[in-house]
């Protein structure tokens, strides 16, 4: 079996090492940066690279992984969906997946397979030079099928991405992926960003410690890629953004309030809902699917 990766970042690259070994496959690349492709052949990371997709054998491979930003993704389907072999399944990366999906389904008289997909895993560093085979271990990996995807693209989807150290493939469809991503990470990155842009920020050296750094952790971000990624989901992003605001501002008339029970009550209620989340998190992995 014949995989190309467009695209060798971090996402891309730790795929590519966390694959080897995968028994009966081969492995390719798409990579525009030089040093990246020295070094991904110079690794053996992949058998062959090519600089331009326009010169690579994509109607030789049978899996077509699209690590790229959102929008350039779609805009590689709009350009190559029409060299894939019509027994490929392409799949993704993307954190939004409502540009990719919307370019397959305009694909005309499509009949390779589209299988979304997004890794739970990250770094603040991005880029093959900070890629690692462990990278997905432990972490949740979302599918994105709709009703033409055939149940062996599934099942090889879930084979792949737990070898790769995947234990909890979570089901989705592309809206409501959208709409718990911009919860769960990029609400997390504007909170980040806002405390980084707080007055006291650089006379608290010395005085942060573990809650902070966890708070802040994700700010030190790649501007570019997570103006895309908010840019692609800014409304539900916007909505989530102003609940969020709604919250604090609750927090702050009870802290401006002389009802301390009342702050107690209230920091009973959203630490019990915390505790709940996580035994959510400590039980068996997710096999109920938000895609039906």
């Amino acid at each position: 079996m014949k995989i190309m990766f467009v695209g060798l970042g971090l996402i891309g690259g730790s795929m590519a090492l966390a694959l080897a070994g995968y028994p009966d496959v081969e492995l390719y690349a798409v990579e525009r940066d030089e040093w990246t492709r020295f070094e991904a052949l110079n690794r053996g990371t992949v058998r062959a690279v090519w600089s331009d997709a326009a010169d690579a054998p994509l109607g030789d491979m049978d899996v077509v992984v699209l690590c790229l930003h959102p929008h350039a993704a779609a805009d590689f389907v709009r350009t190559h969906a029409h060299r894939l072999a019509s027994s490929a399944l392409l799949t993704d990366v993307c954190g939004v997946k409502r540009p990719l999906h919307d370019a397959v389904l305009a694909v005309p008289n499509r009949q390779f397979v589209y299988l979304g997909g997004h890794p739970m895993a990250g770094r603040e560093r991005g880029g093959f030079a900070n890629a690692s085979a462990d990278l997905f271990r432990g972490a949740h990996y979302i599918l994105t099928p709709d009703e033409t995807v055939p149940e062996e693209s599934i099942r090889f989807m879930t084979r792949l991405v737990t070898f790769m150290g995947c234990p909890d493939i979570v089901f989705s469809d592309p809206d409501a992926h959208d709409e718990r991503i911009a919860y769960t990470s990029q609400l997390m990155h504007v909170m980040a960003l806002a405390l980084c842009d707080q007055h006291l920020l650089f006379d608290s050296y010395g005085f942060e410690g573990g809650s902070f750094r966890g708070a802040t952790r994700v700010a030190a971000l790649d501007p570019s890629l997570w103006c895309e990624l908010f840019w692609a989901n800014k409304e539900t992003l916007a909505d989530l953004t102003d609940e969020l605001i709604a919250r604090l501002g609750e927090y702050s008339a009870l802290l401006r309030g002389d009802d301390r029970q009342a702050l107690l009550e209230r920091l009973t209620v959203s630490s019990d809902r915390k505790k709940r989340f996580d035994l959510m998190r400590s039980g068996a992995p997710s096999e109920t699917p938000l895609y039906k």
